[in-house]
């Protein structure tokens, strides 16, 4: 027989349920630490590469982690390494060249994370002017951007080919693959996954590649020194999570490049779409153990190095106090 008290009990067994789900909830969100706002900042212009950041802000991968994530626009590495100097910014994506700069200026800089491995700064060319090794780059017209770490890179390769013949350089301010593309130059200086690739889906291209010559890590994850110090646990959730978000991001391409494409809707598809190629290639490094993240002490020596050998610093910079415990392992 049913109770005359059925409805009641039923009412008081959905009212159990609702206070007992809230309670749940309400004891979820106490242990979510409270979001900090968080800038990081782009070594240039947002591109396909930057994907997994907007990803995982999306996903709410950040949020999940007390992170209020600001993507910001750069304008290259050495603006990177000033706004995070000066603590405007928290992180930046830097080219470690321009890092070195900083570290040699007293720029309280700390490397906290490996993003590409060897360095992809090349000098291409049009197929047309059969440059496919540095000898043929005698009596032709070179585009060097003075700005840009890249320019150190090209006199280095120079030297270490042993090269004694004329080389006309050509100061430029862009990537140079408008100049080469339209003949204005017959070769020019940048990274390989860029502008290299920008005349390659022009009708081919041809690289010679500076780690024929010498090789040390690239682009990575900085922030200031005291930022660290006061923030580390901060900065492990902002690790932990970007680095989901970018091997989620190598594992599932087209959602990735959706989150790009999302925040910049008029890039161009087919340039993103082979640039996230190779920069994925470039990143995961299959030819050793470790890609992106953590490298051996030993391996960032021999990064400093390399940063003197080819005059990018003055110095063998020490890495104490310039590469994090998170990036050395």
């Amino acid at each position: 027989m049913v109770s005359k008290n059925a409805p009641t009990n039923l009412l008081l067994f959905v009212v159990l349920i609702l206070a007992t789900c809230g309670m749940d909830r309400s004891a979820r969100a106490q242990s979510r630490p409270a979001l900090q706002h968080v800038s990081v900042r782009l070594n240039f212009l947002p591109g396909v590469e930057h994907a997994f950041l907007y990803l995982g802000k999306q996903k709410g991968w950040y949020a999940e982690q007390g992170i209020d994530l600001e993507v910001v626009p750069g304008q290259g590495s050495t603006v990177a390494v000033k706004t995070v100097g000066s603590g405007e910014d928290q992180f930046a994506i830097a080219d470690t060249g321009s890092v070195a700069r900083g570290w040699e200026a007293g720029v309280p800089l700390v490397y906290v994370a490996m993003l590409l491995k060897h360095t992809p700064a090349a000098i291409f060319s049009s197929p047309s002017h059969n440059i496919v090794a540095m000898h043929d780059l005698c009596g032709k017209k070179v585009g060097i951007n003075l700005r840009s770490t890249t320019a150190e890179q090209y006199h280095a390769m120079v030297r270490l080919a042993k090269l004694d013949c004329q080389i006309e350089e050509i100061p430029i301010s862009s990537g140079g693959s408008k100049e080469v593309l339209t003949n204005a130059i017959d070769a020019a200086v940048n990274f390989s996954y860029t502008d290299a690739l920008r005349v390659k889906l022009n009708g081919g291209v041809n690289i010679v590649p500076a780690t024929q010559f010498f090789d040390f890590f690239s682009l990575g994850f900085i922030t200031n020194q005291k930022f660290l110090a006061d923030n580390k646990d901060l900065a492990h959730r902002f690790l932990s999570v970007t680095f989901r978000s970018l091997g989620y991001s190598f594992d599932h391409k087209d959602e990735a490049m959706e989150a790009f494409f999302k925040m910049v809707p008029e890039a161009d598809r087919a340039y993103e779409s082979a640039k996230f190629d190779m920069f994925r290639e470039l990143a995961q490094d299959d030819d050793a153990d470790h890609g992106v993240g953590p490298q051996s002490r030993e391996a960032w020596e021999a990064t400093m190095r390399s940063l003197r050998d080819v005059g990018l610093t003055r110095s063998v910079l020490s890495v104490d106090g310039k590469v994090s415990d998170a990036a050395i392992r």
